[in-house]
């Protein structure tokens, strides 16, 4: 017996595979898991949703209460469009299986998050890059253009982005929604960062996209991603179809896990998002002051946890180095083919241990 072949395209990420190379107590700054405590009103609110109740099985998209909470963010959702998943990683899965077929072709960024591409492959469709140039940020249009019009039936990607943390302007999102609207393109744009912009204005695309699927968590902003809280919202012709897949990939989401996203979401409960965004902050300030002599090395961006940090050589090499010097690092060519010689770096960390990794890294890397 060997494993299908869908699965012969597809190995576990680098991200997890640069942590073989760690000791037991490594700084860990690759994984995309915010590491701050769980704020204090959510633990609290847990220990008594528990204490009052019994957890069972939920409906296969959620609890309608949950559903309710999720659509009033969102000023075109509607509550039965609402699946709640097991983190936006299922949430992508059961968008992607419930929509495309063998053989369809689907666009994602490059650079972008592996799993749209491992998850694309295991569906056994083609796949189509959209590169930024070399700077990370910058789009030639023309070009995803040309690759647009190749028959893509999808485009999938993260907004804000990761890796890089960007964020399209106004009149980027319009070209865009544009473009996806004349080749009938439906978009699926992964917001689970947008809660993590330091300023400047997040563009929706839900106002013009003639097809698209929103996802979204409670992973970064409140530090929940232990508690698996995902959704998607679909387009309405599509939602059962969503439903009915989710329904056989994990029955339901955990019950504790919903009635906590539920008070997570009210007024009260988003009291942990301003908790969480201000470490953020901090954590952001020491890696502006540690790299003020870098700055040509650097990019950090206005959102997201990341930062990217160009490199001399193989990124892939230099991320194992850091890895056996007790610091992990993702190389950039995890994310695509435009981001090698970067290495993406997680900064949601206690500030003691993020000064110890970046001193690591700037003595390793730029003062021998």
């Amino acid at each position: 017996m060997i494993e299908a072949k869908r699965l012969h395209s597809v190995e576990l990420s680098l991200i997890r595979q640069i942590t073989q190379f760690a000791s037991f107590d490594a700084i860990n700054l690759a994984l995309g898991e915010l590491q701050f405590p769980l704020p204090n009103i959510l633990r609290l609110k847990a220990r008594e949703i528990l204490q009052d109740g019994t957890p069972r099985y939920t409906p296969n998209a959620g609890m309608p209460e949950l559903q309710d909470a999720i659509a009033n963010l969102y000023p075109f959702a509607k509550p039965n469009n609402v699946c709640i998943c097991n983190g936006v990683e299922e949430a992508i899965f059961v968008t992607l299986l419930s929509t495309l077929n063998p053989g369809d072709t689907i666009a994602i960024p490059d650079p972008e998050y592996p799993a749209y591409s491992a998850i694309a492959n295991i569906l056994e469709t083609n796949i189509l890059r959209l590169p930024y140039e070399s700077n990370l940020v910058s789009i030639n249009w023309d070009t995803w253009d040309s690759i647009l019009a190749q028959n893509v039936k999808m485009l999938i990607f993260s907004h804000p982005s990761n890796p890089t943390g960007h964020i399209f302007t106004k009149d980027d999102a319009e070209r865009l929604i544009n473009i996806c609207n004349k080749y009938k393109i439906t978009l699926v744009v992964d917001e689970v960062y947008s809660r993590l912009v330091f300023g400047g204005f997040l563009p929706q695309f839900f106002s013009e996209a003639e097809s698209m699927f929103l996802l979204d968590g409670l992973s970064k902003s409140h530090c929940m991603s232990g508690w698996r809280i995902g959704w998607v919202i679909s387009p309405s012709e599509l939602s059962a179809s969503v439903i009915k897949t989710r329904q056989y990939v994990s029955t339901c989401s955990n019950w504790l896990a919903q009635k906590l996203a539920i008070y997570a979401l009210s007024s009260e409960g988003m009291k942990a998002v301003d908790e969480v965004f201000s470490q953020l902050k901090e954590c952001r300030a020491l890696v502006q002051e540690k790299f003020q002599d870098f700055k040509d090395k650097v990019l950090i961006p206005d959102a997201t946890c990341y930062f990217m940090l160009k490199v001399e050589g193989n990124d892939l090499i230099i991320a194992q180095e850091l890895a056996e010097k007790g610091v992990v690092t993702v190389p950039g060519q995890a994310f695509g083919e435009v981001s090698k010689g970067w290495l993406r770096i997680n900064y949601a960390i206690p500030k003691d241990k993020l000064e110890t990794a970046l001193d690591t890294i700037i003595n390793e890397l730029y003062i021998h």
